[in-house]
């Protein structure tokens, strides 16, 4: 670590503490803005400057790494579905991760206590065979009931198989009649 010659050996800057904490300067200052992370305030020649102590920046670095927990999952899954999507998203590249993680996930909600799960856009396009902007007009249309969590649009996998439904009924009474349905209907305008 390089100190300028008004710093103490002792302290650091943003730069070096957000280094040490393997953390963007950015997120320093936000944790600094909670009063997370003591510092000081140093005179400099070009104005104020926060210092961060060694010992504040090792305590901090404790904390955080005591807050660290394992997670473990609600339900107790089976170990073969446990261990199937893993392998998918290790096979992603090859274009059928994305098919055997779905695979699972219709067999789950099968399974007597189906966990809640919710399907991006992307994955209820895969999951119907229709096009993410289907998709996404059924939603912006009511049509589709998705809820916005995050960045994008969930879905529950049982709305979009109703919602599949009610496209095929409706495709249905508009379908154009095969030769038989057309020789029938003739036969009884006849007749």
């Amino acid at each position: 670590m390089t100190f300028s010659p008004l710093t103490r050996p002792d302290t650091m800057n943003k730069e070096q503490a957000a280094d040490a904490l393997n953390i963007t300067v950015r997120t320093l200052q936000r944790h600094m803005a909670a009063h997370r992370i003591g510092f000081a305030m140093r005179r400099t020649l070009t104005g104020e400057e926060a210092t961060f102590s060694d010992e504040e920046v090792e305590r901090f670095k404790a904390e955080r790494d005591a807050l660290t927990t394992t997670v473990t999952p609600a339900l107790n899954v089976s170990e073969s579905v446990r261990d199937e999507p893993s392998e998918a998203l290790q096979r992603a590249g090859d274009g059928q991760g994305i098919a055997m993680v779905l695979s699972v996930l219709r067999e789950a909600q099968n399974a007597p206590h189906a966990p809640c799960m919710l399907l991006s856009v992307k994955e209820a396009a895969e999951f119907s065979g229709l096009s993410v902007s289907r998709i996404m007009k059924a939603i912006h249309g009511g049509k589709l009931d998705g809820r916005k969590i995050g960045r994008g649009f969930k879905l529950r996998p049982v709305d979009v198989r109703e919602y599949v439904g009610q496209v095929f009924n409706a495709a249905e009474k508009y379908r154009k009649p095969d030769k038989a349905e057309r020789v029938k209907v003739a036969a009884r305008m006849k007749g």
